[in-house]
């Protein structure tokens, strides 16, 4: 391998990270937000989930781009929309504008991580492909769950719009790179007919172990978000800790992902089955001991936060195993492939983001209970995906 090519996923890595950092950067911020546009706080949370939305969507259109126009023109036209759009936050007027963008940035995005991880797909293959996979799913983690901690710092220093600008920065350089460094990976290009689209999409529905691969890789996608839309405003508002605080409870939850990526490379020759199983029930068992905690004793934090780190551990061991599975079939259609599990998983994330944003941000029982449902529903369908 060239010493370009061996620097190609490497940057791929972290283009695909900003999907998870242009969404979740912001939460620490969401109260300052709010108290900057008057607004309510639903209605702000919705600059949370209007990113969400437009990643979910745009994901699934940006699989058939990049298959049709390769990889590289589509990722760089993402990166200068997310760029200018980026920038454009700090000087809008109302919350309204701001979802608006918040919409467009994750349109932009999407185009960018589905491009990054279809040029990981047409660079490794087999068992390579699937340990490739671990990666990626590192990456993604990272920005999901150390930006808020980041963003944090920034929002303490400067102020919310510097959140939008440092971001903005950062994508205009890995945009650079991109143009500069890579050479197009996609040779067997597909134009954009219906048709193809159809058989594309038969294809992978058809398959029952894609689908629920993709369905149980949408719920664990899920978890936390539903903790970031919930979760600011009981920490800052209801407890009193600063932006800053938040962060290192978001830094926590990130080293806790990681802990699950390290043991599923450490278990990689344990099955899927096993560890799905142990570390789901010990998940579904944290989470109904503090649920019950905090009911009879009222809120507390490190209750609160303890279950979440068990989740979130065993998600960060569970996702790659269930994404691998999915996209494992489809190396002719990666890119469409990819996009669709993506796709799916952002939609329902916003759903159940969507959910959980009206549950009281005065109690964490309610999104706990939340969480004791989705775990029962994915022991419920794997069946036998996990084997």
């Amino acid at each position: 391998m060239s010493k370009n090519h061996r620097l190609v996923p490497v940057l791929m890595y972290f283009l695909i990270a900003f999907g998870g950092i242009v969404v979740d950067i912001i939460v620490p911020s969401l109260p300052s937000i709010q108290k900057a546009f008057a607004s309510t706080e639903v209605l702000t949370q919705w600059a949370f989930t209007a990113a969400m939305i437009g990643f979910g969507v745009g994901q699934f259109f940006a699989g058939f781009i990049v298959d049709a126009l390769g990889r590289k023109k589509p990722m760089l036209i993402g990166g200068a929309l997310l760029v200018a759009s980026l920038f454009l936050t700090t000087t809008v007027p109302s919350i309204q504008l701001v979802i608006l963008l918040r919409v467009i940035q994750g349109l932009s995005v999407s185009l960018v991580c589905v491009g990054g991880r279809a040029v990981i797909k047409d660079i490794y293959h087999g068992e390579e492909y699937l340990k490739a996979v671990n990666w990626i799913t590192i990456s993604f983690a990272v920005g999901i769950t150390m930006s808020p901690f980041v963003g944090a710092y920034i929002q303490d220093m400067f102020g919310w719009q510097m959140v939008f600008e440092a971001v903005g920065a950062c994508v205009f350089i890995g945009t650079l790179l991109l143009s500069v460094t890579y050479k197009e990976t996609h040779t067997n290009q597909q134009p954009i007919r219906y048709t193809t689209i159809k058989s594309n999409l038969a294809e992978m529905f058809s398959d029952s172990r894609f689908l629920r691969s993709a369905i149980i890789c949408g719920v664990f996608y899920s978890i936390l978000p539903a903790f970031n839309t919930v979760s600011p405003f009981l920490v800052q508002n209801q407890l009193g800790y600063s932006p800053v605080f938040y962060g290192y409870i978001a830094l926590f939850l990130a080293a806790c992902w990681l802990l699950g990526n390290s043991m599923n490379i450490i278990l990689f020759r344990v099955s899927a089955a096993t560890k799905t199983t142990v570390s789901l029930s010990a998940s579904f068992i944290a989470t109904l001991i503090s649920a019950i905690y905090l009911w009879l004793n009222g809120l507390n934090l490190y209750v609160f936060v303890a279950p979440v780190a068990v989740i979130i551990s065993s998600l960060g061991m569970l996702f790659p195993l269930y994404l691998g599975r999915a996209l494992a079939p489809f190396n002719h259609i990666a890119g469409v492939a990819n996009a669709t599990v993506f796709s799916g998983s952002w939609i329902a994330t916003a759903i159940i983001s969507f959910a959980a944003s009206s549950l009281p941000s005065t109690s964490a029982e309610p999104l706990l209970i939340m969480y004791l449902v989705l775990i029962v529903f994915v022991l419920a369908i794997k069946g036998n995906v996990a084997k």
